[in-house]
């Protein structure tokens, strides 16, 4: 496939595109702590602009003080940003990129503890999910201000060399705020009326427009739905459509969602691809600007169908520029075998930055299938000046990616695996209904292992003996946990399992099942046993659910389970269980469970038993992953990575 719509130009005003691929406003926490351009975000945009893709869109950037939504945010309401945004311009038009900012105010979607007083809102009702204070309401004279917030923050974009401004009217924050009848109930010229409750969008797109034009076009980022009750809508979004065109829109880009809608506004691994398409076709209808489309346009290839079918004029490609800055070379150049996959975990680039949303406090985004992202410069990889032979012991996505990163390193690297396969449980949390994308990144990772020069041994289990016959200077144990039974009082000694047991499809479940431990591997357990038609009840000890997710992995998940009728206790923990009975202590109270149970254990203990061996014998060790200790793939990769840039 040549990928023709995808690859050809198009204009907007002055300004021209070399292909449809734009990445949009994503937030990074990279900015320093008044909001300034660091290193840090001039590296992260650079290796997205060398890597081809058609238009570049920074964060949503803050246009007021008040309008900040997380920590680390960009920040565009004083002049004193303008140097600092002229240096990331240049730096991305010296790589012959195109870069445009986002600027945004959080209204009700923020908090207190970070703008330093209570969030606004075109109501006093909060937000439905994660920022739940009661704004309060702006006067008329608020408003106004903010526009003409919105017109200076868009001057000072012209002024730093930006190449297009974008209004985010979308995702809950303060535009789409007075879009929604669900925040906005005011009853003068703002509210009510759909006309009147886009007085604020079509005034800011107008302050901006008379602002930059014609040296610069102007973007809109418009919600398609809302997706909650008395929300936004789409045929609401129909109407405005031309008006925000008639005010000075160039460009819309279309997408969906709030924090708290269904589906979410970040759809994650498991959702439709392309799930946000049909909007854009429907506004698309009614406008002659170009239209964005969004919402999980993961390959090239149903990018390109997209727009064949002219269904839209451009592609946001987001989180996939996020997992290979350089796709868009890799399409232009028929490598598309080669480009890594992104698969919508969200582990690294939403729910590290939506703590600070939650919280206040949040870390900067990464990648779970790119650990270099948002250290390009940092932690690119060189040759090493002494080639070292280093083996690793255990073939899972740690053993592969240190095993990958030091062979470019130049190191003479053994991989053992004591399985007949590569990839570790990730084979396992690839058979979890809604996750089967963590086989594509599997498939990537052997494809690069086929393709280097590590020497993989499978089904080669190693002990103290062979680590001695293989002669290595430096060794990296990345053996991972295994999933332990319990020991449980009473008379149950057969049908107790583990995670694995069940996933593999190693065991002979009744239809009642017990799942102990609801971290994010209980949960989903109980998914899969709920979508074979078993009943299921999860009991953790703790206070939480999915203690070990974030915000919106968390939400779609535990809703899914209630409409399965999952039984959800907390704060509870299994004392005995007998063949027809299991008692349970429940918030302090004894709770009895009938009938045949099978009992699922999730507990996970580290595989480490060689180490103190290894470090015996006066080799260099490192552990990584849940060698380490019990946790994800992603901190498995990032340890992988950083551990053999360090040989």
């Amino acid at each position: 496939m040549d990928f023709e719509k995808l690859l050809s130009p198009i204009d907007i005003g002055r300004l021209t595109l070399k292909n449809r691929i734009v990445m949009p406003a994503m937030g990074t926490s990279y900015a320093a702590e008044d909001g300034g351009v660091t290193d840090q975000l001039i590296n992260y945009f650079t290796a997205r602009a060398r890597g081809g893709a058609g238009l570049l869109i920074v964060e949503a950037t803050a246009v007021h003080p008040l309008g900040l939504i997380f920590k680390g945010e960009c920040c565009m309401f004083d002049d004193t940003f303008i140097p600092g945004f002229k240096k990331l311009t240049q730096a991305v038009h010296d790589c012959g990129g195109k870069i445009a900012m986002q600027l945004a105010h959080g209204g009700r979607q923020t908090k207190s503890a970070l703008i330093g007083s209570r969030p606004l809102g075109p109501s006093a009702i909060p937000a439905p999910a994660l920022c739940t204070e009661i704004p309060k309401a702006l006067t008329i004279d608020e408003i106004h201000a903010i526009v003409k917030s919105f017109g200076e923050a868009a001057r000072r974009v012209r002024e730093a060399g930006f190449d297009a401004v974008e209004i985010h009217g979308a995702h809950g924050y303060l535009v789409n705020q007075f879009l929604s009848p669900n925040a906005n109930q005011r009853k003068d010229s703002y509210g009510v009326s759909l006309k009147n409750r886009a007085r604020l969008a079509l005034e800011i797109v107008s302050e901006i427009k008379n602002t930059v034009s014609p040296n610069i076009p102007v973007f809109f980022r418009l919600n398609g739905e809302d997706y909650l009750e008395g929300g936004f809508t789409l045929k609401e979004a129909v109407e405005i459509a031309p008006w925000l065109v008639q005010a000075g829109a160039d460009v819309l880009h279309v997408s969906a969602g709030v924090y708290g809608s269904y589906p979410p506004t970040i759809p994650l691994i498991g959702s439709d691809l392309a799930c946000f398409v049909p909007l854009a076709e429907a506004i698309k209808k009614v406008v002659a600007v170009p239209v964005i489309a969004s919402g999980r346009i993961k390959t090239p290839f149903l990018a390109e169908k997209i727009l064949e079918e002219k269904k839209a004029d451009l592609i946001s490609m987001g989180r996939v520029l996020m997992a290979d800055p350089d796709m868009p070379q890799k399409i232009k150049e028929g490598k598309t075998e080669e480009i890594r996959p992104c698969v919508g975990c969200g582990q690294a680039c939403i729910e590290r930055l939506l703590g600070g949303i939650k919280t206040v406090k949040n870390d900067p985004i990464s990648c779970l299938v790119n650990p270099v992202m948002g250290r390009e410069k940092a932690c690119a990889i060189y040759p090493s000046s002494q080639r070292k032979r280093v083996l690793i012991i255990g073939g899972g996505p740690g053993g592969i990616q240190a095993a990958l990163t030091a062979d470019k390193r130049g190191h003479d690297v053994i991989l053992c695996e004591k399985k007949n396969e590569l990839g570790g449980n990730l084979h396992v949390v690839a058979k979890i209904p809604g996750k089967e994308e963590f086989s594509e990144f599997l498939e990537y990772l052997f494809k690069e292992i086929r393709k280097s020069g590590v020497k993989v041994f499978l089904n080669r289990e190693v002990d103290l003996k062979s680590v001695k016959e293989f002669k290595p200077e430096v060794v990296i144990m990345a053996t991972g946990a295994d999933f332990q039974k319990i020991e449980i009082a009473g008379i149950y000694p057969i049908q107790l399992f583990t995670a694995t047991d069940v996933l593999t499809e190693k065991s002979d479940i009744l239809n009642h099942i017990l799942v102990i431990g609801a971290s994010q591997i209980g949960l989903e357990t109980a998914y899969y046993l709920s979508n074979k038609g078993k009943g299921v009840t999860v009991v953790e000890e703790g206070d939480h659910f999915g203690p070990d997710m974030g915000p919106i992995g968390r939400f779609d998940l535990i809703g899914t389970l209630i409409k399965r009728k999952v039984r959800l206790l907390k704060q509870a923990r299994l004392i005995r269980a007998y063949n027809s009975q299991i008692d349970l202590i429940v918030k302090d109270k004894e709770h009895n469970l009938k009938g045949d149970f099978s009992i699922i254990s999730t507990k996970q203990v580290s595989n480490n038993t060689l180490s103190e061996g290894i470090e015996n014998s006066g080799l260099t060790l490192y552990i990584v992953g849940d060698a380490l200790r019990p946790r994800k793939a992603l901190e498995a990769i990032e340890e992988g990575y950083y551990t053999a840039l360090k040989i």
